[in-house]
């Protein structure tokens, strides 16, 4: 981990970045179903959080300003182009809050946040009383659920890249689990071969997915274009956690000279492995997903962390502050970026890319709890056409493991020790794997469940 470190402060003092400069103004209000004290980057956009996302405050000017922009953008595609351009008029915390308002006006996406939110209350009022028992859903408990680590996950145990913390809670949780090992530096497509050989070698299980990070545009490359449909058959639900389904502007910036040779330079110092870098431009990504496609069986949900520039903090700033003159973003990649055709979002304020909560081990378990009652309700259920449609991934929407021996169900002292520290204590696990990428581009893990739509962007 010191090394990589070292390979990030020495980027950040070759290689410039754009000034940290910008405005710091308190604000405090409701989003996403959470209560925020952080501070924004504009007077519009504090006055957008605290009158609760709308245009119906005391000042009137600002009230008009807001409506102008929704009348402007409201019927357009949330992709990275619409969010820059709201960033130039008013400021890209401004544009996070417009993202997360009109991707919750989606009633399917209202009631996942809003079920998502009361099953972390539910598990955490469990977990107080000590009754383990009931925290695991049996829903989920119908499923296997794999992981797939992420860059570095055997070199840099402390990343969290191997999701070694969500897997023993889950484990003990009697919910059944697995590791898809991968590549921890190799590129998309030799990723992708391996997560296209894994998936065929399912047995009878039911899987639900979770990928985060760079292992997006591996999934969707092994599900969508490696293998058949048919292929896909026991994935039921895909979780993307950051998915860096369109790459990031960061890949780019390290591949493009005179930079690219001092970055070069520095994953050879480190002994770590820059073939995985240019496969996450956002040229190469755009490229993959136009021969990608998804079949429309597999519900896919979108994790998405969105902080505001408040919440940033530490090594991931600098990266934040070179994103931001593209519109919002984690502190590696754009929020539009992430978002799948047909996607479900659920929404993490105040955290960045990383994921470091003290109880995302928690909201790691409410999630996919919330995901498996979901595919309990709607069997049986015949698909709506919009459901069957395919829909271009480049275009912003709404919308085997071996079989595991979990052993039973008791009393997990080792996770009910390791929640009952953490929830009193500020450090934080990550579930976002991933400690440092040099130069920045951080860790992750995979996932998987694609294939049967035209991902070509018109």
């Amino acid at each position: 981990m010191a090394r990589i470190c070292l390979i990030i402060l020495c980027a950040a003092t070759w290689i410039p970045v754009s000034s940290t400069a910008y405005p710091r103004i308190a604000a405090r209000g409701e989003l996403a179903g959470k209560p925020v004290t952080t501070t924004v980057d504009s007077n519009l956009a504090q006055y957008y959080l605290e009158n609760g996302l709308s245009d119906r405050g005391e000042n009137l000017a600002l009230n008009n300003q807001i409506a102008g922009i929704y009348e402007r953008y409201r019927s357009t595609a949330l992709n990275r182009q619409t969010l820059k351009a709201i960033s130039k008029k008013t400021s890209p915390d401004f544009a996070a809050l417009f993202l997360i308002k009109q991707l919750l006006s989606n009633p399917r996406n209202l009631k996942f946040q809003t079920d998502y939110l009361a099953e972390t209350r539910r598990i955490k009022s469990d977990l107080k009383r000590n009754e383990w028992s009931q925290i695991a859903r049996p829903a989920l408990k119908r499923y296997e659920v794999l992981f797939v680590p992420g860059f570095h996950y055997l070199t840099d145990k402390s990343s969290g890249a191997d999701f070694a913390n969500q897997r023993q809670f889950f484990n003990e949780l009697g919910v059944r689990v697995e590791l898809l090992r991968t590549k921890e530096d190799g590129t998309v497509e030799e990723n992708a071969a391996i997560i296209a050989a894994n998936i065929r070698a399912l047995g009878d299980a039911d899987v639900v997915l979770v990928s985060t990070s760079k292992a997006g545009p591996e999934v969707a490359l092994a599900l969508g274009k490696i293998l058949a449909p048919d292929e896909t058959a026991r994935v039921k639900a895909w979780i993307s956690v950051g998915g860096l389904i369109r790459g990031t502007p960061l890949a780019d910036y390290a591949t493009t000279w005179p930079q690219s040779w001092i970055v070069r330079l520095m994953f050879r110092y480190s002994r770590t492995g820059f073939q995985g870098i240019p496969g996450l431009t956002t040229a190469a990504s755009q490229t993959r997903l136009e021969r990608i496609r998804i079949p429309a069986g597999i519900m896919i949900v979108e994790y998405i962390a969105a902080p505001l520039s408040g919440d940033i903090h530490g090594r991931v700033k600098s990266r934040y502050v070179r994103l931001r003159k593209d519109g919002p973003n984690d502190g590696l990649t754009l929020l539009a970026d992430e978002l799948l055709p047909n996607g479900i979002a659920v929404i993490e304020p105040g955290i960045d890319h990383f994921y470091a909560a003290p109880d995302i081990d928690v909201k790691s378990v409410a999630l996919a709890s919330v995901v498996a009652e979901a595919l309990h309700t709607q069997r049986g259920k015949r698909p709506t056409a919009d459901e069957r449609r395919c829909t271009r991934i480049g275009v912003a929407t709404r919308g085997a493991l071996p079989r595991l021996r979990g052993r039973p169900v008791g009393e997990p002292v080792t996770a009910v020790a390791r929640y009952r520290r953490r929830r009193n204590t500020k450090p934080a696990r990550r579930l976002n794997p991933g400690g440092g990428y040099p130069y920045g581009l951080a860790s992750e893990a995979t996932l998987h469940g694609v294939a049967g739509c035209d991902y070509s962007a018109k």
